[in-house]
């Protein structure tokens, strides 16, 4: 196989910004048929995170993605419009397994997609959970997973540049309305085995 079979069983490191936008900004060809954006007085709360996955994961790689909550039969889920990975192996599993639209980069200085410094970081007691659906359409296949996801927290500063000609350019100059890393973090992510 091109890649691993699910459930992915991950571990790394991850920073997260949530930002609120317009709703018209906010792709919506990944959402499967009756699912909505979840908006409040016209607004979208975006997710932006660079995460990196380490060894003793089933791949390695770096991954940069956005995430938005959204409504969908009956309940609150996660989507996925925009994300890119520097492993093929990711993309092809991505795409293929959960109709994921994982796309090729390279990150690091100069990327053209986005960049992000942390400073500062105030510890959060404990250890953090986050467990739910996902809901996504690509090629016209949907596909409904879940994700489960754990870690150390830290409230941070996350100092993010968007190029405006970029695919994110509709985030350039806007300040998160918070920002959290997360530190020895463990991700399940796999088809839920409830769903049709």
């Amino acid at each position: 196989m091109r890649y691993p079979p699910e459930p992915w069983h991950m571990q790394g490191t991850v920073v997260l910004s949530v930002f609120r936008v317009p709703r018209r900004l906010v792709p919506d060809d990944h959402l499967p048929v009756g699912a909505r954006v979840i908006t409040l007085a016209g607004n979208a709360f975006v997710a932006v995170a660079f995460v990196s996955y380490e060894p003793g994961s089933v791949l390695t790689y770096e991954e940069l993605l956005v995430a938005v909550p959204v409504w969908d039969r009956g309940a609150v889920a996660v989507s996925v419009p925009q994300i890119w990975v520097d492993s093929e192996a990711s993309r092809l599993g991505g795409r293929e397994l959960w109709a994921i639209p994982k796309l090729l980069a390279r990150f690091g200085e100069g990327s053209s997609i986005a960049g992000v410094a942390v400073t500062g970081g105030v510890s959060l007691p404990g250890r953090w959970r986050f467990a739910g659906p996902t809901a996504q359409r690509l090629d016209g296949r949907e596909v409904r997973a879940h994700a489960a996801m754990s870690g150390r927290a830290r409230l941070v500063r996350a100092g993010w540049m968007f190029p405006t000609g970029g695919p994110l350019g509709y985030l350039t100059g806007r300040t998160p309305l918070v920002s959290v890393a997360m530190d020895d973090m463990r991700l399940t992510f796999g088809q839920d085995p409830q769903a049709p």
